[in-house]
C-alpha cells in the first residue's frame, strides 16, 4: 500500500500536458509522510504541523492545527502583528523547479466548515515564485475560507482589486478535493480543482520557476478581526491518492485509497472495478 502514497493525478497531468505540448507536466509536491522534516516555520509556526496518520481514508495526512495558543495575545510582542495571523510551514525546491511543475494536493472540507457559526477557518496551498534571476516574483494560492461570506474557494490574483479572487465551484462537503497549481510555459499559473481549470493568472511578473511550497492555515484570534468566531480547528491535507489501474488494487480495503481522476472517490470495491473497466 505503500506506493499509494506516490503523488499521482494521472488523468488531470496527461489531460495538462496535450494542453501545453511544449512541455511535460510533472507533480512536485514533497511526500507529507516524512512532516515536519525539511519543511521550515513560514511567518509562524501553527499549534501543530504534522503528519497525523490516517485520516478519512487518506494515510500520512498532513494536520495544520490552529487554536488559542498562537493567537495574537498569546505571542511574543514581535510577533504581536496580524501578518502572524497565517502559519504554517513552507518547503525548498533546490533545485527551482520550472515550466510544466505542478503543485498538487487534497484538501479534506468536513462538513462542520459549512456553517461558520461553527468557527471561521481558512487553509492555503502556496507556491513561491521567481524570475530568471531566481528573486521571488510571484505567490501562486489556492485555499478555502469561510470567513467574510459564503464558504469558498478562492486563488490569489495580484492584479485584481483585493489580491484574492473567489471561485464559484461547487463545494461538496465531507469529502476531499484536489488542488493543483500549474506554472506554464508563458509563465502564466493554471488552478486546478478535482481535476478542472477554474482559473488562470496571466500576468505573474515574469515567473520561471517554483522556490518553495507553503502550507497554511490562519488564526482568527485577532482582536483587529471584526466579527471573527474562534474555534480550534485542523486543516487536514494530503498527498494526491493514486487513480487505480487494475482490478486488484480496488480489492480489500485499496478501493478506499484510491479516487476517480477528478478527485471523487468509490463507494464501494466494486464501483472501483467499474472504473477500471470502464473509466467511468
Amino acid at each position: 500500500m505503500r506506493r499509494l502514497l506516490v503523488i499521482s493525478i494521472i488523468a488531470t497531468i496527461a489531460a495538462i500536458s496535450i494542453a501545453n505540448p511544449a512541455f511535460a507536466a510533472g507533480n512536485i509536491m514533497p511526500s507529507f509522510a516524512t512532516v515536519p522534516t525539511g519543511w521550515v516555520t513560514d511567518r509562524y509556526d501553527p499549534a501543530a504541523f504534522a503528519n497525523v496518520g490516517t485520516f478519512q481514508g487518506h494515510t500520512n495526512v498532513l494536520g495544520i492545527s490552529i487554536d488559542g495558543s498562537t493567537g495574537f495575545g498569546a505571542r511574543p510582542s514581535p510577533y504581536q502583528s496580524s501578518f502572524y495571523n497565517t502559519q504554517g510551514k513552507k518547503f525548498t525546491f533546490s533545485p527551482t523547479q520550472g515550466a510544466g511543475s505542478i503543485l498538487s494536493a487534497d484538501l479534506y472540507i468536513p462538513a462542520s466548515w459549512a456553517n461558520a457559526a461553527n468557527g471561521n477557518v481558512r487553509t492555503d496551498m502556496w507556491g513561491t515564485m521567481v524570475d530568471t534571476d531566481g528573486l521571488i516574483s510571484n505567490y501562486a494560492i489556492i485555499g478555502f475560507t469561510n470567513y467574510g461570506g459564503a464558504p469558498r474557494l478562492r486563488v490569489w490574483d495580484d492584479d485584481t482589486a483585493n489580491g484574492w479572487v473567489d471561485l464559484t465551484t461547487p463545494i461538496s462537503y465531507g469529502t476531499w478535493h484536489n488542488f493543483s497549481i500549474q506554472l506554464n510555459g508563458d509563465s502564466s499559473i493554471g488552478y486546478y480543482v478535482n481535476g478542472a481549470l477554474v482559473y488562470t493568472d496571466v500576468d505573474t511578473a515574469l515567473s520561471t520557476a517554483f522556490k518553495e511550497v507553503i502550507m497554511q492555515a490562519y488564526n482568527f484570534e485577532d482582536p483587529a478581526i471584526l466579527g471573527a468566531v474562534l474555534a480550534p480547528y485542523t486543516a487536514h491535507w494530503s498527498n494526491s491518492v493514486a487513480v487505480p489501474t487494475n482490478a486488484g488494487q480496488c480489492k480489500g480495503n485499496g478501493w478506499q485509497l484510491m479516487a476517480r481522476p477528478n478527485g471523487t472517490g468509490f463507494k464501494n470495491q466494486g464501483d472501483c472495478i467499474q472504473y477500471v473497466n470502464t473509466g467511468k
